[in-house]
């Protein structure tokens, strides 16, 4: 099970088992099973406690599906990504019948890459919830030392700890490169599906025949496609359980120069 099916179990059976819906739902049996008037209709008993008891799953789903991303932002991302998908979907029934070219491939691409382009912002969601969480204070206001010290190995043991403020940096600025990437891509989809739709609203309203070849309008699937293909190559990047390579930034070696320099100084100094 990978990070967002786990989050998404998580979430269900935190609403599942939520005590006011307990409370509830014991409240209702006990009322069905003591009440004197259906102390014989075993079946019907059954029945009702079979329907709460599917209408407590349910409504615990539906609950649990509304709190998926943690961060509003992510969630209006997706809700965008999703509208311009169904906006797809509904001028592609319009114009089936036409059978216009090349868009035997298109919507199979299309729901694919949203499909993944979902896994990844949830992704990037979880990631970003969690830096804010453990690093919201740090990386804005990092620590301020005071005056320096003349002994030389206070003076190397601040110069080891300016050093590491600056790979802490560069560490964030990597993790946070994959989310980052992750929101650009689904701007990109969003924008292509926006291009296409209108592409394909032209052509059936201006009253072309879909049959006719069209070099402008072949460029322009070939155009949606190739982007949507380096949406889909990318969004694998982003995985919660390790941070990817892709995502990380290995901070660049001190230069020699500088690491001489140093060298001398303490030699001096001593």
């Amino acid at each position: 099970m990978d990070d967002v099916a786990h989050q998404d179990l998580r979430l269900f059976l935190k609403e599942l088992l939520a005590p006011w819906r307990v409370v509830l739902l014991a409240i209702a049996l006990a009322f069905v099973w003591t009440l004197p008037l259906w102390r014989e209709a075993i079946a019907s008993r059954a029945f009702i406690t079979t329907t709460l008891t599917v209408f407590w799953a349910a409504s615990s789903f539906t609950t649990s599906i509304s709190k998926r991303f943690v961060s509003k932002r992510y969630s209006a991302m997706w809700n965008g990504c999703h509208d311009r998908l169904a906006r797809f979907e509904e001028v592609l029934k319009k114009l089936r019948r036409d059978q216009i070219a090349n868009l035997s491939e298109m919507p199979n691409t299309i729901r694919r890459v949203g499909k993944t382009l979902y896994r990844a912002l949830r992704r990037a969601d979880l990631i970003a919830s969690e830096v804010e969480r453990t690093e919201r204070d740090l990386y804005s206001a990092p620590p301020i030392w005071s005056a320096p010290s003349n002994d030389p190995q206070s003076k190397e043991l601040y110069r080891i700890a300016d050093k590491n403020i600056a790979e802490y940096r560069q560490q964030f600025a990597g993790v946070m490169a994959g989310v980052h990437r992750t929101e650009a891509q689904s701007a990109v989809y969003m924008t292509t599906l926006d291009t296409l739709r209108m592409k394909m609203l032209g052509y059936r309203l201006v009253g072309k025949s879909p049959e006719m070849s069209s070099d402008d309008f072949l460029v322009a699937l070939a155009e949606a496609r190739a982007q949507l293909q380096s949406i889909d190559s990318a969004l694998e990047e982003l995985d919660l359980g390790h941070y990817p390579k892709t995502i990380s930034v290995v901070p660049p070696p001190m230069p020699l120069d500088a690491v001489d320099e140093i060298e001398q100084r303490l030699q001096q100094e001593n």
